[in-house]
């Protein structure tokens, strides 16, 4: 319908026409929401919404347990939990409780969007470009108006539900992110290794 109900009223022809922009990127992935205990969140999105579960795991490494439902029109949700006490995560839900935590837009060119960053003078920080599979860097809070800004480019399909992988056995503690997927515990890589890194600067 028109815009919205009836187009020939309050829009005078005499203005100029908003323009239209080509996208720079190429899709809004999902919004990460921090949450002590994603069971109540899983209620809410699965339960009531009929969001579908996709995958999820324990990152060991930096003590976060995360966990993705989709909606329709591939809108996803990404509910991070922490594993340790002393993570950065469980600082973060200490110092701002519970809620949005990060944004995540998918690139074709990361190389160039970084560059276009930089020339409009916005920070990044975490940029991780070792695996071809998931190039990623984050746009500080500070330089983007409150919020963490995660920026990737991926070949792979980040929208396929993983066909063993549960809720109730991420909850479980069963599953592991390594590399770019989740591993059963029972079948973790020989590279595999539980040693915890200092990744994210977030001020």
């Amino acid at each position: 319908m028109g815009w919205r109900t009836d187009p020939k009223k309050g829009a005078p022809s005499h203005l100029p026409p908003n323009p239209i922009v080509d996208p720079k990127i190429h899709h809004w992935d999902h919004v990460g929401i921090a949450v002590r205990d994603p069971r109540r969140a899983i209620e809410l999105f699965r339960d009531v919404f009929g969001a579908q579960f996709v995958f999820g795991g324990d990152n060991m490494q930096i003590g976060i347990r995360s966990m993705v439902f989709k909606l329709p029109t591939k809108v996803k949700v990404e509910f991070l939990s922490p594993l340790y006490d002393d993570s950065y995560l469980a600082k973060y839900l200490d110092d701002r409780g519970e809620g949005f935590h990060h944004a995540t837009i998918f690139v074709d060119d990361i190389q160039a969007t970084i560059t276009d960053l930089k020339a409009k003078g916005f920070e990044t920080v975490d940029t991780k470009l070792d695996d071809s599979h998931w190039l990623e860097t984050f746009l500080r809070p500070k330089s983007a108006f409150g919020c963490l800004i995660q920026v990737v480019q991926s070949d792979l399909d980040w929208y396929e539900p993983h066909p063993v992988c549960t809720p109730e056995a991420v909850l479980a503690g069963e599953w592991r992110w390594w590399g770019t997927q989740v591993w059963h515990i029972s079948d973790l890589p020989d590279d595999y290794t539980d040693a915890r890194v200092t990744r994210f600067q977030r001020d």
